[in-house]
C-alpha cells in the first residue's frame, strides 16, 4: 500500500534531476575526464569513493579506447608474507564491491559511450554529512588555493585560515578540503618553492619582485668559490622614502631572525610624521670590515649614490672604519641608548637608600646636558675621580665628540640621537620571525612587518588630513605654520613660539647681533642662558648660537624672538625645511639607471580587482534568492569565463612569460653557511632519562689497594712539590677545599696540619 502511494506520489520534475546524475547504459561523454568527473559527481551523492580500475590506450595514437570505473572498495587487498609480523595491521577497506562503470570510445563520432553498469554496493554507504570527507570529494581551487597562500603570508594560522574559509561557504561539508589537507597543501607549496636549494629560492624570489617592479634593487657578493656571502636588497619604496628622507640614517645588526644565523642589517630612518622608514636590508655573513664596506658602497649604489649627512650605529670597530672609508662627508654619531647601557656595566650605580654621588646621573648629564665643551671637560674628570677603573671611561672619552651634546651642536641630526628605531623594528621582526624559519619564509615574515610600518605612516596622513591642528595662538606665523607643517612638528614649532614670548633682547655693542635671554619659569634664576642671535635685516635670515635650526630644521625661540623684533610676521621660506612639511614627498624620484621610480606600477591593476570583487560579491548575494536567479548567474558566468580565457591566452603578459623560464643559475647558487658552535655541549636526555628525579648522587669512598695507592701517591706527590704555591682556580677557597678528598688539597699545594697521611690508609710518609 505504501509503495503505491509513494509510486502515485512522484515529483515529474524530481525525477527528471535524478537521472542528470544517475550513470545509464548508453550514456555518452566527450572524453575520459568528463567521465570521470561524472562518476566522481555521483559517488559523492550517493556516498561511496571511487578509483579507476583500468585505462586501456591505443599502441597507435595513444588514445583512450576503454576505461573501467569502479567503487574504491572494489577487491581484496592483496595478501604480504609479512603481515604476521605486523603487530597493528591496517583496517581493511576493500570489500570486493561490484559496483563499476565501463565505457569504450566510438571512433566514427569520437565519443565514449557507456556499455557496462553495476550500481549495487555490498558496503554501508556515507551519510551527507560525511561524503565530503572522501578523498575523491576533496580538492583545493585555484581560488581557494590563493585564500590559502595569502592567508599564511599574512601571518594567520593553518586552522584560523580553515575556520575563515569554511564560514564564508557555510560550514565545511561545503568548503571542499579538510584541515589536514590545508596543512599539507601549505608544506608541499614550501618544499616546491625550494626546489632551488636556499639561495636559488632566494634568487628566485627577487626576480619575482623585480618582475612584479622593475624598480626593485638587489645585489649579492660571491667569495672565492663562488659562494655567496652577503646579500642586500631594497625595493621601490625603500628607494623612494631615502630620496625624501635619506639625510639621517641609522644602521644597526641583529641576530637570531634566520635558519643560518646570519647578522640582519637594516637602514633605517624618520619621514615627516617622525614615523619609521626602511631604505634597505641586508644578510650578512659576519661583521667584518670587508663586509660593512662592500654593504655600504652597494647601499650607496642602489641608491642614486646619495650619501647620508649623518649615520647612527653602534660602537662596532669594524662598522665604524667601513663609514669613514665610505661615507667620508657623513658624521658619525654613536648610539646613546647602547652607551648608557654600557654606562650601567661599567659604573658603579646608587641604590636609593645610600648616600653618596650618583656617577650614572653624572654621566648622563654629560651625555645630554651640557652645552659647554670646559663644563663638560671639568663635569668627565670629576666622575674620573670617582670611579675606580677607568678603562670604559677613557676608551668612551676619546669618541666624545660622537655622543656629547657640546660636541653635537654643528650636527645635522634632525633629533636623532640613537638607534632606537632600528632597535624598534627589530623588535617587530623577532616578534613575528623564528630563527628556524628558512629564507624564503624570512623575506615574507619582514615584507608583513614593514608593512606595517608603512601603514602607521598612511595611518598619520589620514588624520593630519581629517583632523586641524589646534592652534592656541593666533598669530601669523602660527597660523602659516599650521597649514605648512605635519602635526607632529607644528607642535613642536608652536612650543618654540610660546618661548620666544617670554624672551628679552638685551643691548648688545656688536652690530647686527641680538642677545636674547629667555624668562625662567623657576622662580630660583631669573632666565636662561643667554644666546647671540646675527641677523641680516635686508636677506631676512637669522643665525642663532644655539644651531637648533641647523641641527633638527626648526627655528627655535631665540631667532623666532629675533625676527620679530625685525618685524617678520611670517617665517621665510629657507626656514621651512620640506622634510617637515605635508608636501614632503611631492616630486619624482630616479634610481640609479635614471628610469623614474615608481612605488606600485600595478595599482591600477589591483583597483580593477577591487571594483570587480565587490560587483561579483553583490551579484552572487543577490543570486542566492531562487534558483532562477542562480542559473542565470552561473550560465552567464560559464559564458563570459570561456570570452575571458579566449582574451587573456594572446595578451599574456611578457613578463610572466619570462618568470616560467627556468634559469639554470639558480640551479648551481650556493649559500656559504656559518660555522656554528653549539652552545650547549652536554649530551640531550632522552624522554625516559627526564622523567627520572634529578638526585645528586653522593660518591663513596672506594678502596684502593695498598701497591697501587702508594705509587698513585707518590706521582701524586711529586707533582704537588713541582707545582709549588700554585694559583687556585676561581670559585675555590680554602673553606670550599674541606668539601674535597686529602688527595685534592694535595694536589692544590695546601699546608694541612691535621692530615695524618700515614696514618690514613696506612700511607707511607714521605
Amino acid at each position: 500500500m505504501a509503495s503505491e502511494t509513494n509510486s502515485t506520489n512522484k515529483d515529474p520534475n524530481r525525477e527528471n534531476m535524478i537521472t542528470t546524475w544517475m550513470p545509464q547504459i548508453g550514456m555518452k561523454f566527450n572524453s575520459t575526464t568528463e567521465a570521470w568527473n561524472f562518476w566522481t559527481f555521483y559517488g559523492g551523492h550517493i556516498g561511496f569513493d571511487v578509483r579507476v580500475n583500468y585505462e586501456n590506450k591505443s599502441k597507435t595514437d595513444g588514445v583512450v579506447t576503454s576505461a573501467r570505473y569502479v567503487c574504491s572498495n572494489e577487491g581484496y587487498r592483496a595478501r604480504d608474507k609479512r603481515d604476521h609480523n605486523t603487530k597493528r595491521p591496517r583496517a581493511e577497506t576493500r570489500t570486493g564491491c561490484k559496483v563499476r562503470m565501463g565505457i569504450t570510445i566510438d571512433r566514427e563520432v569520437g565519443n565514449y559511450e557507456v556499455h557496462e553498469l553495476v550500481v549495487e554496493h555490498n558496503h554501508v554507504l556515507q551519510l551527507p554529512g560525511t561524503c565530503h570527507l572522501m578523498p575523491s570529494q576533496r580538492m583545493i581551487l585555484s581560488l581557494q588555493a590563493f585564500e590559502i597562500e595569502t592567508a599564511d603570508d599574512s601571518g594567520i594560522v593553518p586552522k584560523a585560515a580553515h575556520e575563515l574559509a569554511s564560514r564564508q561557504v557555510g560550514g565545511t561539508t561545503n568548503l571542499g578540503y579538510t584541515r589536514r589537507d590545508h596543512k599539507n597543501y601549505l608544506r608541499t607549496k614550501r618544499h616546491r618553492e625550494m626546489m632551488y636549494g636556499e639561495a636559488g629560492t632566494m634568487l628566485k624570489y627577487f626576480q619575482d619582485r623585480k618582475s612584479e617592479n622593475p624598480a626593485f634593487q638587489h645585489d649579492i657578493q660571491l667569495d672565492c668559490d663562488e659562494k655567496i656571502t652577503n646579500i642586500f636588497w631594497a625595493d621601490a619604496k625603500m628607494i623612494i622614502d631615502y630620496a625624501h628622507f635619506g639625510d639621517v640614517v641609522t644602521f644597526d645588526t641583529t641576530f637570531g631572525t634566520n635558519k643560518e644565523y646570519r647578522p640582519f642589517g637594516v637602514f633605517v630612518g624618520f619621514n615627516h610624521f617622525r614615523e619609521t622608514v626602511i631604505f634597505g636590508a641586508a644578510l650578512l655573513y659576519d661583521e667584518t670590515f670587508d663586509s660593512f664596506k662592500w654593504l655600504f658602497n652597494t647601499f650607496l649604489f642602489v641608491h642614486n649614490k646619495k650619501k647620508p649627512r649623518t649615520i647612527f650605529t653602534d660602537q662596532d670597530i669594524a662598522m665604524g672604519k667601513a663609514i669613514q672609508a665610505v661615507f667620508t662627508e657623513a658624521w658619525h654619531g654613536l648610539c646613546n641608548f647602547h652607551i648608557m647601557q654600557n654606562a650601567m656595566k661599567h659604573l658603579p650605580q646608587k641604590k636609593k637608600d645610600e648616600d653618596g654621588p650618583n656617577v650614572l646621573a653624572e654621566f648622563s648629564a654629560c651625555m645630554y646636558k651640557y652645552e659647554n665643551e670646559e663644563a663638560f671637560e671639568e663635569a668627565f674628570t670629576a666622575i674620573r675621580g670617582k670611579v675606580d677603573t677607568q678603562t670604559w671611561l677613557d676608551s668612551i672619552y676619546k669618541v666624545k665628540e660622537k655622543w656629547a651634546r657640546c660636541f653635537m651642536r654643528n650636527a645635522y641630526t634632525l633629533g636623532m640621537r640613537s638607534t632606537q628605531l632600528s632597535e624598534s623594528l627589530n623588535s617587530d621582526l623577532k616578534n613575528h620571525l623564528k630563527s628556524d624559519l628558512d629564507i624564503l619564509r624570512f623575506f615574507k615574515h619582514l615584507e608583513r612587518v614593514v608593512q606595517g610600518k608603512r601603514d602607521n605612516e598612511l595611518n598619520e596622513e589620514y588624520e593630519s588630513r581629517k583632523k586641524l591642528p589646534r592652534v592656541r595662538i593666533r598669530t601669523p606665523a602660527i597660523i602659516q605654520a599650521s597649514k605648512v607643517y605635519t602635526p607632529r612638528i607644528f607642535e613642536d614649532f608652536q612650543n618654540e613660539y610660546e618661548r620666544s614670548i617670554s624672551a628679552y633682547i638685551k643691548p648688545s655693542e656688536e652690530k647686527n647681533v641680538y642677545n636674547v635671554v629667555i624668562a625662567s619659569i623657576d622662580p630660583e634664576s631669573m632666565y636662561e642662558e643667554e644666546t647671540k642671535v646675527l641677523v641680516d635685516h635686508e636677506e631676512q635670515q637669522v643665525l642663532c648660537s644655539c644651531g637648533q635650526f641647523e641641527r633638527v630644521g626648526i627655528l627655535c625661540s631665540h631667532a623666532l624672538k629675533a625676527l620679530d623684533v625685525m618685524n617678520i610676521k611670517y617665517l621665510p621660506s629657507h626656514y621651512i625645511l620640506k622634510w617637515w612639511t605635508r608636501e614632503a614627498r611631492s616630486g619624482t624620484i630616479q634610481d640609479s639607471h635614471g628610469n623614474i621610480v615608481l612605488e606600485d606600477p600595478r595599482m591600477e591593476d589591483r583597483l580593477r580587482l577591487k571594483f570587480f570583487i565587490h560587483k561579483f560579491h553583490g551579484i552572487a548575494s543577490k543570486a542566492l534568492v531562487s534558483e532562477e536567479c542562480s542559473k542565470l548567474v552561473d550560465d552567464a558566468l560559464e559564458s563570459l569565463s570561456k570570452q575571458v580565457k579566449e582574451k587573456a591566452s594572446t595578451n599574456t603578459c611578457r613578463s610572466e612569460a619570462i618568470c616560467e623560464e627556468p634559469d639554470s643559475s639558480l640551479q648551481t647558487a650556493c649559500l656559504k653557511k656559518k660555522e656554528i658552535q653549539n652552545k650547549n655541549l652536554r649530551r640531550n636526555k632522552s624522554w625516559i632519562e627526564k622523567q627520572r628525579p634529578n638526585k645528586k648522587r653522593k660518591k663513596k669512598a672506594e678502596f684502593v689497594p695498598e701497591n697501587q695507592f702508594c705509587s698513585r701517591g707518590e706521582k701524586d706527590m711529586s707533582a704537588a712539590q713541582q707545582q709549588g704555591n700554585t694559583e687556585q682556580p676561581a670559585g675555590i677557597n680554602e673553606n670550599s677545599l674541606q668539601e674535597y678528598g686529602w688527595m685534592t688539597r694535595l694536589l692544590m699545594g695546601q699546608d694541612d696540619d691535621n692530615l695524618d697521611l700515614q696514618n690514613y690508609m696506612n700511607f707511607p710518609r714521605i
